[in-house]
This record gives structure tokens, C-alpha cells and sequence, in this order.
């Protein structure tokens, strides 16, 4: 984030302190003077277990049609998606099908044998595993995702997740979305569904929530979906749209979820504080394998001082081209949840997001 931009928001902040009347209305105030020094446009939520405590659209959901940003728009979640398939994982891990530190060669048997027998989903899901990252190689090379409709799982493992180790499985931290291949291509073996299907079944459907879904084909013309831009000035102008859509099946536990703020809130407590994983797994979700970089399984979990003491947050960020996220849940229950479509600065939404938080604690 650029100096100027972090003065701008350290100023709100400041500005805002001192508006602060009572406790709810001040909390709306804030954050919405927060907000407003970012021309953010998109979707905030702040809430307490399952409840919004405030929630608004800021800008426009689609800036041709006149469509405004809601609570109600649907926003793309970007590697988002990889905390949704490590919680899927999990309740497999639950119920006895999956384990996490059994070779992944015992589930994906034509899977090379070498590399196989020395893999478990517990590298997979931290990004230990040492997998080489050939589908980010593939996606920079080819970036129009059409041309990977028609490859199907079984292919994309064998070109992008079937190279060498780069290194010793559980000696370093990688970022490759390769391992999301062999994840997903694990989910459907044992699950005898598409992944998608899997994620409605057992997630999705069971919590009730109808605005959320994985990704699938034309994208964009979902309804309800926020459309994406790459610039708002001096004139909105969309993101290309073979950047993002079509979406094919092979990146959908990369990155082809989506929801809307309150799914996503409800989703939180649901998965954190309620019976959607026993209480071991919920542990497991919130431990950290990777100090250096705050990452557990299919997100990072952070320790921030709140409200006077240490308190472990979730703490995850998604991007799909234009589309930003951030989502934020600690361990006492309090969320911020930001949904973009104009390429936010990543760095923006986070410390846009602390500030949030702390209002809570205020």
C-alpha cells in the first residue's frame, strides 16, 4: 500500500475516534468513514456469532446495468476456496474416510508410486508437500481459461501435479496451487461425486445457504454475481473476461467459490463455533503448520492483540482478477467480512479489515 494511501486511512481512523458517540451507532459511523477513505466499492459486514451487526453495499455490483452492491450480491472468493475444501477434508477426516497423514497414494492409486507413498493430505492442504507448481506455470502461459474446459482431473494431475519434488515433503512452505489438483482429485475418489456436488452435499445444503455455491462454466452470468472491473477511472472497465470465466472444474477447490457477505458470516460461526467438524478437527483447522507465513490448512490464523489481550483470528484473503476478499473471524466470535470487484489493494483490505475489527473491541 502506497504511503499515501496508509495516511489516509491512519487519518480516518483518527477522525473517526473521535466521532464515536454511542457504541452501535458509532460502530456504523466509523466503519463506514473507514470505508469511505478507500472508495472501496463492493460489500462490508461486521458480526457476532451467526448475527450481522451491520452490513452495506458501497458503489455498484454492476456499473452498466445501474445494479447496485448489496449484502445480497454474490462476489467470486478466490483461494477462499481452499479453506472450503480443508473443511470438507476434515469432516471426511470426521467421519473415518479420510486421514490426514496416510500416503495420498492409498486414496489416488494411479498416482505416480514414488511420490505417492511419501504425500499426505496434511502437506497437501499447509502447502508442505513440495509439489511442483505446474498449473500456475500453465494458468500464466494460457491465460484465457477456456482452454482448460476440456481437460479433465484425471489429465490436469498428470501435467501439473505429477513433476518431481521440488523439495522434502514437510521442509518448506510453497504456495502451488497444484496441491489443490491432487485435493480435489482425492475429494471425488472417495466421495463418488464431483467436487461440487460434494461441497453442496455436505456443506452448503446442510447450513442453508442458497447464495453460495462453487463455480462453474459462465460465471458472469450468474445471477446475482458482481461483475468485475479493472479500473474505475476515468471510466468502469471491465476486467477481460477470459481472466475469470469461463471457470473449469480443475481450478474450482483453487478457486471457485462463491458467496455473498451473509452466507459467508453464517458459514464462519457454523464451521468455528458450531457441530460442522468435531471439536478436534475445528483445532486442527485453527492450528498453525507454517509460522513464518500464519498458515494452517487452507488459510492463515493470525494472533492480534483486541480488546487487551492475544486473541487467535482466522484470517483469509482471496483473488480472482478483479474480485478481492477478506474475511476475518476470531476466536470469541467476531467477524469482518469485505467483498470487492475493482481490483482493491489487497494490503488496503487488510488493514482496512484491522481497523474494522478493533471497532469491535472498542
Amino acid at each position: 500500500m502506497s504511503v499515501s494511501r496508509r495516511a489516509v486511512l491512519v487519518g480516518a481512523l483518527g477522525l473517526a475516534g473521535a466521532a464515536c458517540t454511542s457504541r452501535r451507532g458509532g460502530v456504523r459511523h466509523e466503519a463506514e468513514a473507514l470505508v469511505r477513505a478507500q472508495a472501496f466499492n463492493g460489500v462490508v459486514l461486521v458480526g457476532e456469532g451467526a448475527r450481522v451487526v451491520h452490513a452495506w453495499g458501497e458503489g455498484m455490483a454492476d456499473f452498466e446495468a445501474g445494479v447496485p452492491s448489496t449484502p445480497g450480491t454474490k462476489y467470486q472468493m478466490g483461494s477462499l476456496s481452499k479453506w472450503i475444501a480443508s473443511i470438507v477434508v476434515l469432516q471426511l477426516v470426521d467421519a473415518g474416510v479420510l486421514s490426514l497423514t496416510a500416503p495420498i497414494g492409498d486414496y489416488l492409486p494411479d498416482y505416480r508410486r514414488d511420490t505417492g507413498a511419501r504425500l499426505t493430505l496434511h502437506h497437501l492442504l499447509s502447502h508442505t508437500s513440495g509439489v511442483p507448481n505446474g498449473l500456475a506455470v500453465a494458468l500464466r502461459e494460457t491465460p484465457e481459461l477456456a482452454a482448460f474446459m476440456t481437460v479433465g482431473l484425471d489429465e490436469a494431475v498428470a501435467r501439473y501435479a505429477s513433476g518431481d519434488l521440488a523439495f522434502e515433503p514437510g521442509t518448506r512452505f510453497d504456495y502451488a496451487h497444484s496441491n489443490w489438483l491432487l485435493v480435489q482429485a482425492i475429494l471425488e475418489r472417495v466421495t463418488h461425486q464431483p467436487y461440487r456436488e460434494a461441497v453442496r452435499a455436505r456443506l452448503l445444503a446442510p447450513l442453508r445457504l442458497e447464495d453460495s455455491g462453487i463455480l462453474h462454466g459462465d460465471i458472469l452470468g450468474l445471477p446475482g454475481m458482481a461483475q468485475g472491473y479493472g479500473t474505475l477511472v476515468p471510466t468502469p472497465t471491465r476486467t477481460p473476461a477470459n481472466r475469470v470465466s469461463p471457470m473449469p472444474d480443475l481450478l474450482t477447490c483453487v478457486g471457485g467459490f462463491y458467496a455473498t457477505a451473509p452466507d459467508l458470516l453464517r458459514l464462519m460461526d457454523a464451521v468455528l463455533e458450531g457441530d460442522v467438524l468435531s471439536r478436534a478437527s475445528r483445532e486442527r483447522l485453527g492450528t498453525v503448520v507454517v509460522p513464518e507465513e500464519d498458515y494452517a490448512y487452507g488459510g492463515r490464523v493470525r494472533t492480534r492483540t483486541l480488546g487487551g489481550r492475544a486473541r487467535r483470528v482466522f484470517w483469509n484473503t482471496g483473488s480472482n482478477g478483479a474480485y478481492k476478499t477478506l474475511s476475518v473471524h476470531t476466536e470469541d466470535g467476531k467477524s469482518v467480512v469485505l467483498l470487492n470487484n475493482t481490483r482493491a489493494d489487497l494490503d488496503v483490505l487488510n488493514t482496512l479489515g484491522a481497523a474494522l475489527l478493533e471497532l469491535l473491541y472498542r
